[in-house]
């Protein structure tokens, strides 16, 4: 499994950013140009980036991979259905995971604030026990929604309203969920896929 990170997004000024949005196809300098605000541009512009790198280094695949989109909009590469990839970007950084096999990432900045609506959407009463009662509530909660994010990625399913039962234990046992916390740099992600890979 290939895994990059970058994770200075915010670093990157407009002069940086317009050199890497010249390495993009159109089509996804055409999606990048579309966004207000800088940041923004940055994170669709390294997230692609980083795939391309991935699929050169992995793969000796050079030149601008093309997506395809199959259900609920999960993007594939047109050209390489055999090779699995998933992007994730938040203000704080943006990862991009490469595999042979079906592959769900999600990276999120750490919650400074917990808003209880909110995580009674998300969580169900066992899962809100637990973050709360965490040594570090706010990192809790952002790894129980990126483990959620991801597994809804490589399932292509999406955000829906089964957000707080989704986590089953027959579910999980089927999983490979991996989380790494960064709380210098202010993130959290996880990856999963499933154990049986045949």
């Amino acid at each position: 499994m290939y895994i990059s990170i970058f994770d200075q997004p915010q670093n990157v000024t407009d002069k940086e950013w317009q050199q890497d949005y010249l390495q993009l196809p159109i089509w996804r300098q055409n999606k990048a140009i579309t966004y207000r605000f800088l940041i923004d541009r940055v994170l669709c512009t390294k997230a692609y980036l980083l795939l391309k790198q991935g699929l050169s280094s992995c793969y000796g695949i050079n030149g601008s991979p093309a997506f395809e989109y199959v259900a609920h909009d999960k993007p594939v590469l047109k050209d390489y259905p055999h090779i699995h990839f998933n992007l994730s970007h938040c203000k704080k950084g943006v990862l991009c995971v490469i595999d042979e096999h079906p592959v769900g990432c999600d990276i999120e900045q750490i919650e400074v604030n917990l808003d209880p609506a909110i995580m009674r959407y998300c969580f169900n009463d066992t899962e809100i026990a637990q973050i709360l009662s965490s040594s570090s509530p706010c990192v809790g909660f952002t790894k129980f929604w990126t483990m959620k994010e991801a597994i809804l990625k490589l399932t292509g399913e999406g955000i829906n309203d089964e957000l707080p039962s989704l986590m089953t234990l027959e579910l999980m046992e089927k999983l490979d969920m991996r989380t790494w916390v960064d709380e210098e740099k202010g993130y959290v992600y996880s990856i999963c896929q499933y154990k049986d890979k045949k």
